[in-house]
């Protein structure tokens, strides 16, 4: 068989392969972040997403509840607490209410929330 026979299709790439390699690795620092901090609070806290599994529930586990992780070079300011805000209540057009808290006071409720139990 000749080479110019032979079929040059290229193989599919899994969708965590077409990322680039900084930015999986960018990725996996803040889970390993926020998992740290977790513990930090003592919190039982795990990561879940090694090796880009693509988990369907989450890529951390934080108290038996499972967390996605996003990660972007520059995040809106209307969605960052200014003045003496602690967090900014978010919402869609017909959606679901949502608080967007530094991490560290969404740890620190957890922690109270399971010490107090």
């Amino acid at each position: 068989m000749s080479k110019n026979t032979r079929s040059t299709s290229k193989k599919k790439k899994k969708e965590n392969q077409r990322r680039g390699k900084r930015n999986r690795q960018r990725g996996a620092e803040l889970q390993r972040q926020a998992v740290n901090i977790a513990k930090d609070f003592e919190l039982d806290a795990y990561n879940r997403d090694r090796g880009g599994a693509q988990h369907e529930m989450g890529d951390i586990e934080i108290e038996g509840k499972y967390y996605g992780c996003k990660r972007r070079k520059a995040i809106a300011t209307w969605v960052k607490p200014e003045k003496e805000e602690i967090g900014v209540v978010i919402r869609e057009d017909r959606g679901m209410p949502y608080m967007v808290v530094p991490l560290e006071h969404y740890c620190l409720l957890l922690s109270l929330v399971k010490n107090s139990i």
